[in-house]
């Protein structure tokens, strides 16, 4: 197995052993479910699972200007996943089905930002954590070694000034984002 693979096999660990956040059974395919709470009817435990292929990965892929850095399409092309989050990034959903925050339709959903993206080289793959707007992506332009940083952008200057505004890099690579999950940084003790 490829170090690659470990890396997100170690992330998928980390992310299932810390509670992902329950979800309405309308957000997450019955494959990833584990239990539905008691408290709460049709919301459930999920995981995220090894898949043998999502074939949508590639055709997303072909909408881009380049392809995914590299760890991200691993992660992408092996798991399934509802929409969750880690720290400051909710990360789109992976799952080949029509959930409302599905990467294949999110990454171009929203016209008035897609364009912008693409053309400044931004790929978006979630949006800021605790139900914010602002897009999360790889910032492609400073992309080395098949891995690129991991920023969020003012959504506002994006739709209404038509610019690119950074307004946090949240790591400097997806692989430094990935280890920093992985020690623990993003859960409390």
């Amino acid at each position: 197995m490829s170090d690659t693979a470990k890396l997100i096999e170690q992330f998928v660990a980390a992310l299932n052993s810390n509670h992902l956040e329950p979800l309405f059974d309308r957000d997450v395919p019955q494959e990833l479910r584990t239990k539905e709470l008691v408290d709460i009817r049709d919301m459930f435990e999920w995981k995220i699972r090894l898949s043998e292929s999502n074939v949508w990965v590639e055709p997303i892929e072909r909408l881009l200007p380049q392809p995914f850095p590299t760890l991200y399409r691993n992660f992408i092309s092996r798991f399934r996943f509802a929409e969750f989050e880690v720290g400051p990034v909710m990360f789109f959903a992976n799952t080949g089905e029509d959930v409302f925050h599905e990467l294949s339709r999110c990454i171009t959903a929203d016209k008035g930002m897609y364009p912008l993206l693409q053309q400044d080289g931004y790929i978006q793959f979630g949006k800021e954590a605790g139900g914010g707007y602002d897009p999360v992506c790889f910032a492609m332009s400073r992309r080395a070694r098949g891995d690129a940083p991991v920023i969020r952008l003012d959504h506002e200057d994006v739709l209404t000034r038509n610019r690119i505004r950074v307004v946090e890099e949240i790591a400097p690579s997806f692989e430094q984002f990935v280890r920093r999950a992985i020690g623990g940084e993003f859960w409390s003790a």
